[in-house]
């Protein structure tokens, strides 16, 4: 029981709860904002395949020098975006537009090798903010 006490005590003070994934970074933002959602590997990427997913879902997939925009979830087409000129450096990061709350979730930018095996990941936490202050009212609305 006492070790129960320690331990609840020990991720009451280290700010972690039970929910909380580790190595994931949290980005929050207002909905209709523009986000860059970061990932950084140590290699050239321009022959490589980075898989970008939300909750399992494709958001953006680059291999072999190229976009390939055929298993592109609906919910993102046309509003995500890379760097191409700094895919050499091992960017891969991405730009989502005019973000939505559905937009919320868990992110994992994948590297895989040639064999198709994954060798790196990284994960964020995106959190729209769907609180909006209306321009041609007093009111408030939330999304």
């Amino acid at each position: 029981m006492e070790l129960v006490l320690v331990s609840l005590c020990l991720l009451t003070f280290t700010g972690k709860a039970f929910g909380d994934k580790p190595n994931q970074t949290p980005i929050t933002i207002k909905e209709d904002e523009s986000v860059i959602l970061p990932c950084f590997f140590s290699t050239t990427l321009t022959d490589k395949r980075i898989d970008w997913k939300k909750d399992g879902e494709d958001v953006f997939l680059y291999e072999n020098g190229r976009v390939n925009p055929s298993s592109q979830n609906e919910q993102f087409r046309g509003r995500v975006s890379h760097f191409p000129d700094k895919v050499k450096s091992g960017n891969a990061s991405i730009t989502i537009k005019q973000a939505k709350v559905s937009d919320s979730g868990s992110y994992t930018c994948v590297y895989l090798n040639e064999d198709g095996r994954e060798e790196e990941r990284q994960q964020i936490r995106l959190t729209v903010d769907g609180f909006k202050l209306l321009q041609n009212s007093s009111q408030i609305a939330f999304a």
